[in-house]
């Protein structure tokens, strides 16, 4: 027989051990500077810290406890690469202990939890929870989206000369890589964006798209748990969820393992689309 899906329940379940999650960073992030490591060996771009490692596994264990035959992919256990094998069926729990270590490091305040369930490969439950602006957004799959227990929508932004715009830099620093991030920089200027950001934390970029206070968000290079969470937010809250290079092909829905987002309402994400530099993508972004 097909399980019985109580949503409620794994939505409360989730906003639980986000919420202690959040205290663990926030006690940490009001101390003097953190200790961190780099992943990537001698560049030192990709940081992470003793409080990521916890706070990922406070949620594993708790969540496993409740849900014991889920699976769970986190950010700081996950080992080997993501492919189209990462995600099956099975129910699976998707974390980023801490979106945005590095401004986590340097006291920045846009650092977050975020905590999704994918149920046959489809988030349905998505938390997200900034502890140091204390902004907790959450989604369930058909029942809208919201902040602080209050709905949320996309802004309504139709041309890139209304539009406020976020990406991130990532840890690419190829020159083909910092090439194509420019070019695609250059391409929104050049069309007359209103302006641009660069906050450094996909989950909380997505989240505020679905509030409204960014237009859009695109990032090429990112890992599913950046994005699991905050991608059911701005769906729930009225917006689009795209792959910027697989956008006209309708039977290729966004696949968490390629790295590459667009998200904001149907009318701006066709407008970044026609901007976005497709022709020099760098390999392992175009990877399908």
């Amino acid at each position: 027989a097909m399980e019985e899906h109580n949503y409620d329940l794994y939505l409360s379940k989730a906003v639980e051990v986000a919420k202690v999650a959040a205290e663990m960073i926030k006690a940490a992030f009001e101390e003097p500077r953190s200790a961190f490591q780099t992943k990537d060996g001698q560049t030192g771009i990709d940081l992470v810290t003793k409080t990521d490692q916890q706070v990922e596994a406070y949620i594993f264990e708790t969540l496993k406890h409740s849900f014991p035959t889920h699976r769970f992919v986190g950010e700081e256990s996950h080992t080997g690469g993501i492919n189209s094998d990462t995600f099956t069926d099975e129910p699976t729990w998707i974390i980023d202990p801490i979106d945005g270590t590095t401004n986590f490091v340097h006291r920045y305040p846009f650092v977050c939890v975020s905590i999704a369930l994918m149920i046959n490969r489809e988030v349905v439950v998505g938390v997200v929870y900034n502890p140091v602006l204390e902004e907790l957004f959450r989604a369930v799959k058909g029942c809208g989206a919201f902040l602080n227990g209050k709905p949320i929508h996309v802004a309504s932004a139709r041309t890139l000369s209304e539009a406020v715009i976020t990406t991130n830099v990532g840890y690419n620093r190829t020159a083909s890589g910092i090439a194509f991030m420019l070019n695609n920089l250059r391409g929104l200027l050049g069309a007359g964006v209103r302006s641009l950001r660069s906050q450094g934390t996909a989950a909380c970029d997505l989240c505020s798209v679905a509030l409204g206070r960014l237009d859009a968000f695109y990032e090429y290079g990112i890992k599913p748990w950046d994005i699991a969470a905050g991608l059911l937010v701005v769906r729930e809250a009225g917006g689009v969820v795209l792959d910027p290079m697989r956008t006209a092909d309708p039977a290729h829905p966004l696949a968490l393992h390629t790295g590459r987002v667009l998200a904001g309402n149907a009318d701006i994400c066709r407008a970044v689309i026609d901007v976005l530099d497709h022709t020099n993508v760098p390999e392992h972004w175009r990877q399908l």
